[in-house]
């Protein structure tokens, strides 16, 4: 009697509070796989920042990752997120990788879009020349990763990648580093010499200064100055010790050119398949990490470079502005070029340059 009083009661207990606890509580332990590849190596100071930062700059913390973040959010909410790691090729060639997102062959990407600007031009925005130098990386990435611009992008992606853009990051600033130890001090120093660069924007800007540009996988760098083939190139500092570039490379001339900007998406499909609050959560701990990785990370890490570059003999020179104002005329047709490749690339245009009045002198 007694018996059977307790288990109705029991009963009654369960559906109370099946109706009452919210539903992800529930969902505890249910698992979702994400296949993930990035265009960086494992030794790559991006892939740090996604995985360990504590790795790149050893006053942050593993839990500082993308990864771990994730992670961490997506169990707060009852669920577990299993991250599987694709480093560069390993699953999809990096320049088919966008490619590969849009077919499914990957659920995830941490890339530049300098990579495909043939399928998505409007992605390339990031790296238009001098924004970052003007204002300043907080208010470069809260500008490119929110308001219409941001949401040019993200339509961009949808429609031609099948892809969810979720937020970019403000890697390495771009200076132009030279083979020797004389860095470049005019235009006229650039004229006609061969200078690597990553393709999209960067390679108009380089023709723009009136360098030959030269389009090659990072991997090709070290033997083609090493060879002469490259006089130089426009590429972050962590590329000087990283790349062992410092053996053949030490003039480098500032204020960089651009920053490269790292983006970060998920397959339309495999997004869309995930609950709805774990989507919210998703986007907004990576929105939370891109910005940190932008304006705290990567600076601590240039930091850093700088100062072990100078200790190996490597000599920094910053334009005069007059040299500066010069070099940003030089480049000024890129924004034309930029905005003819489509709509939403000239409406980005009207956009940054509305942006940009409000802090240039």
């Amino acid at each position: 009697m007694l018996r059977n009083k307790f288990s109705k009661l029991l009963g009654v207990v369960f559906i109370v509070m099946f109706f009452l606890i919210p539903s992800n509580v529930w969902a505890t332990g249910k698992t979702y796989i994400i296949n993930f590849q990035m265009a960086w190596h494992t030794r790559h100071p991006e892939y740090f920042a996604i995985v360990n930062p504590h790795k790149g700059v050893s006053k942050f913390s593993k839990d500082q990752g993308l990864i771990p973040r994730l992670e961490k959010a997506a169990a707060k909410l009852g669920y577990k997120l299993k991250f599987i790691l694709y480093p560069a090729d390993q699953l999809v060639k990096r320049k088919m990788a966008l490619e590969g997102l849009k077919m499914g062959t990957i659920d995830m990407l941490a890339s530049c879009a300098a990579y495909y600007h043939g399928l998505v031009p409007e992605g390339d925005v990031d790296w238009m020349p001098y924004v970052t130098a003007t204002v300043g990386r907080e208010k470069a990435w809260k500008f490119f990763n929110s308001g219409e611009l941001a949401k040019i992008k993200r339509q961009a992606y949808l429609e031609k990648a099948n892809a969810y853009w979720i937020t970019s990051v403000l890697c390495g600033g771009e200076n132009v580093l030279m083979k020797g130890t004389k860095p470049v001090k005019s235009l006229s120093d650039l004229k006609g010499k061969k200078i690597r660069a990553a393709g999209g924007l960067s390679t108009r800007v380089v023709m723009a200064l009136g360098a030959e540009p030269v389009t090659m996988a990072t991997g090709e760098v070290y033997p083609a100055i090493q060879r002469g083939v490259l006089d130089g190139l426009v590429f972050p500092i962590y590329g000087l010790r990283d790349y062992k570039l410092i053996d053949y490379v030490k003039a480098v001339t500032q204020p960089e050119l651009y920053v490269w900007s790292d983006e970060l998406w998920i397959n339309k499909d495999k997004f869309y398949s995930l609950p709805k609050d774990l989507r919210k959560v998703f986007v907004e701990t990576a929105r939370k990490w891109a910005e940190w990785a932008s304006t705290e990370y990567w600076p601590a890490y240039e930091k850093e470079l700088i100062e072990w570059a100078k200790k190996k003999g490597c000599h920094f020179y910053t334009l005069p502005k007059k040299e500066q104002k010069r070099w940003k005329e030089a480049i000024a047709p890129v924004w034309e070029w930029y905005a003819n490749e489509s709509p939403g690339c000239r409406k980005e245009v009207e956009l940054l340059k509305a942006f940009l009045k409000k802090y240039e002198k």
